[in-house]
């Protein structure tokens, strides 16, 4: 894992003044606000911090400042060293360490280093020292082969965006357009290193013309055979789908979709049938249970009520054989034994009588419930049979004829689209045979042109690592809303630059470009973090959204429709992103509440009276 830069601190001193600080911290950075408030300043000051030649105008606020600091923490031995370089002339080549956080500085002694990577403690080797960046050379003339040192620099064009930049038509690897610029060549192979991991290798000779041909028509070849292979797999498709033709396949398909469709509305009301029949049905079975359990109970009932008259039947009974009985002798004093009967004895068997009729008259009754009852369970019980037989026809019904139905409309539906697929897929292939007839072209053009010639020949990237640059690329414009979803990002190797829906960027408005802009350095971290290549770990802006405009809306059209905006979306998916690395955006247009919560972020007023007026302190 390669060691990355977090700037933590950004401090203007001078005899006298209040010390100017900006805090930063891993993650996204975002200090914005009014015009005019030192925004730019600060930029340039952590530029010259970090090596540039050129000395930051002051504005007049910064009168009496003489010196600027930058705190910095090296990712893996998390140990914070501070830089410090002064505006005076005298010192211009010079910069001092210390391996101390600022607060601190006067305990320990600044080590005095050389802006000029050539001298022994240099600025440059110690960052990319720290860095774990062993890269060495790049070419500076492409003509002669003229090679130079990779230096902390090299990456200043890949990490530093500056205002005036932001909005160049030129591509962003170089500082200033490449067409008459000393540095374009050192330029293009630094950033090709930085993509590639690999020191750039000057080549010792060009290649003959012959040479140079022979791979030429090597090319050539390789792409007639795979134009054949195109063709022939062209040939076997035509045979599948000679009589497809892709209108009438979208209108056939269609058509199905349309016949699915209706069926799928008789499926749905043959199934809300069946689940209000089944509902019908758990009804009519709890009603059955109800009524069941009730005519248990009432048959309890009749057993109590005839255990009642088997009671009485014996108590008559028995009243009958007592008064059959003859009268006998005491057999002690043998007196004749006579049994008196009670007063009451006769209204006692009116009662019993009356109780039996009683008994019976409630039974009659009850038995006339129990059988009206039996008759209702017979009844819902018929009607469930009926339900349960409606239920097994729509069941029939779409088992059997709608769903099998359905099912094959499906099947041709698939079938169709498959015809369909390999039409597209001849229309690729011939789009891939011209396009392959295109190179053809252009190569045989090359053999008639090539001559012999001095010099050497800077390599183009391998489309591998431009391919996966375009992609880190493509998914930041994407994710900010500035591309749609089936919009391509490309290398443009003329330009170094993209191409977008094959647009090129110099075609755009300043506004989208510098969101462009932004985006190829920002793609350009993401690669090399993912890839563990080479990188500080950070990347600065300045001024990236303020010259973008958002598109006017449509009469009628609601926001929610068209989502939000570049701008926002641009702040909220770097405000999500990893926090492994560090991004500092100064700008005008603040972020959202709900992302200036997430960030660190600095409001810069312009206004004594309003929080923070700005860069240097009032």
């Amino acid at each position: 894992m390669h060691n990355r830069l977090i700037i933590k601190k950004l401090i203007l001193t001078g005899v006298g003044k209040q010390d100017a600080i900006i805090c930063f911290r891993e993650g996204l950075n975002v200090i914005a606000g009014a015009s005019d408030t030192g925004k730019s300043f600060a930029y340039e000051c952590i530029n010259y911090v970090l090596g540039s030649s050129e000395i930051p105008s002051c504005p007049p606020e910064a009168k009496g400042y003489q010196s600027v600091f930058l705190e910095i923490k090296d990712s893996c031995q998390q140990e914070i060293f501070t830089l410090r370089r002064d505006f005076s002339q005298d010192e211009q080549k010079s910069i001092y360490f210390c391996y101390s956080e600022y607060k601190d500085i006067g305990e320990n002694n600044f080590e005095k280093l050389s802006v000029r990577h050539k001298a022994n403690q240099s600025l440059s080797k110690m960052l990319l020292n720290i860095c774990d960046c062993t890269y060495e050379t790049v070419i500076s003339k492409a003509a002669k082969g003229t090679t130079q040192s990779f230096t902390f620099r090299s990456f200043i064009p890949m990490i530093m965006m500056g205002e005036l930049r932001v909005t160049e038509k030129h591509s962003p690897i170089y500082r200033t357009n490449p067409r008459g610029s000393n540095l374009s060549t050192s330029e293009l192979t630094a950033f090709q290193t930085v993509i590639s991991g690999n020191d750039y290798e000057k080549k010792d000779k060009k290649d003959s013309v012959e040479s140079v041909k022979a791979r030429l028509r090597g090319q050539i070849e390789e792409l007639s055979y795979m134009i054949e292979e195109l063709r022939i797999e062209n040939v076997g498709l035509e045979a599948k789908t000679k009589d497809g033709n892709q209108p009438n396949l979208m209108e056939e398909i269609e058509k199905i979709n349309q016949f699915i469709e209706c069926k799928n509305e008789e499926v749905k009301k043959y199934e809300t049938e069946y689940e209000q029949l089944q509902i019908k049905s758990d009804e009519i079975k709890r009603k059955v249970f109800r009524l069941n359990d009730n005519i248990s109970k009432f048959s309890l009932l009749r057993k109590n009520y005839l255990s009642d008259l088997e009671r009485l039947e014996f108590i008559f009974d028995a009243h009958d054989l007592t008064q059959q009985l003859l009268d006998v002798e005491c057999p002690i004093c043998h007196s004749p034994m006579q049994v008196e009967e009670g007063a009451s004895s006769e209204e006692y068997f009116i009662a019993l009588s009356s109780e039996r009729n009683k008994i019976e008259i409630q039974l009659s009754e009850l038995d006339d419930t129990i059988s009206y009852m039996q008759n209702e369970v017979r009844e819902e019980e018929q009607l469930l049979e009926n339900i349960t037989l409606k239920s097994e026809t729509i069941s029939q019904e779409l088992n059997r004829i709608l769903l099998p139905i359905i099912s094959e409309k499906l099947g041709e539906v698939q079938a169709l689209l498959e015809v369909q697929e390999q039409i597209n897929l001849i229309l690729r292939n011939n789009e891939k045979v011209k396009k392959y007839n295109d190179r053809i072209s252009e190569l045989m053009d090359k053999i008639d042109n090539t001559k012999a010639d001095k010099g050497y020949k800077i390599e183009p990237v391998a489309e591998s690592y431009l391919s996966g640059l375009c992609n880190e690329i493509s998914l930041l414009l994407r994710e900010c809303n500035f591309i749609g979803k089936e919009m391509n990002v490309e290398y443009n190797n003329k330009t170094s630059d993209l191409k977008i829906e094959s647009k090129d960027k110099a075609s755009f408005g300043k506004g989208a470009r510098a969101i462009i802009n932004s985006a190829y350095l920002l793609g350009i971290m993401n690669y090399c973090l993912k890839r563990d290549l080479g990188h500080p770990g950070f990347v600065i802006l300045d001024s990236p959204l303020t010259t973008y405009k958002e598109k006017d809306k449509k009469d009628g059209e609601k926001d929610e429709s068209i989502g939000q905006g570049t701008k926002e979306k641009f702040y909220e998916m770097l405000a999500n992103g990893e926090t492994t690395k560090q991004i500092i955006i100064f700008d005008n247009e603040e972020p959202s509440k709900e992302v200036k919560d997430k960030i660190n972020y600095l409001h810069f007023s312009g206004e004594t009276s309003i929080g923070r007026k700005g860069f240097i302190p009032e």
